[in-house]
């Protein structure tokens, strides 16, 4: 097998040339390796294909994902792990991980959050009127 993959260095250079035409860069970087487990007799034909095929689909995979999360203007995800208790001093860390742990709903007790009303939409906008007490939501601690 290694005798014919040898043999035909004008086909692998098709086959780069044809990747590069149907862009599939990931495809592309990953050939060589498959090519070379496809000469040592641990690939079939048909399990290269695989996978490359799903080294592109992957990639392209991640790359919509990406777009759509940017596109779609999400905030970065923060966890309590992350958050610097000492630049907010009143909040008792304790007290937030005992509540992260949810404990409160396996003994179905209810947890109400006090704190100040924050406008869910910008009087600033001059396009939008000013916000009145319906555009006001109770303000809550991230859990």
């Amino acid at each position: 097998m290694s005798a014919a993959l040898d043999a035909t260095p004008s086909m692998i250079d098709r086959i780069r040339h044809d990747l590069v035409g149907l862009k599939m860069p990931r495809a592309l970087e990953a050939l060589d390796h498959v090519v070379r487990r496809l000469e040592h007799g641990e690939l079939s034909a048909l399990e290269a294909i695989d996978i490359l095929l799903s080294e592109e689909l992957t990639l392209r995979e991640n790359s919509r994902i990406k777009t759509a999360l940017r596109m779609g203007r999400l905030a970065t995800i923060k966890t309590l792990a992350g958050f610097d208790f000492t630049f907010q001093p009143s909040l008792d860390r304790d007290r937030i991980f005992t509540l992260a742990q949810l404990g409160f709903v396996d003994r179905h007790e209810a947890v109400h959050f006090l704190g100040l009303r924050i406008p869910t939409k910008p009087a600033s906008d001059s396009n939008q009127s000013p916000a009145t007490h319906s555009d006001f939501i109770p303000a809550g601690v991230p859990i």
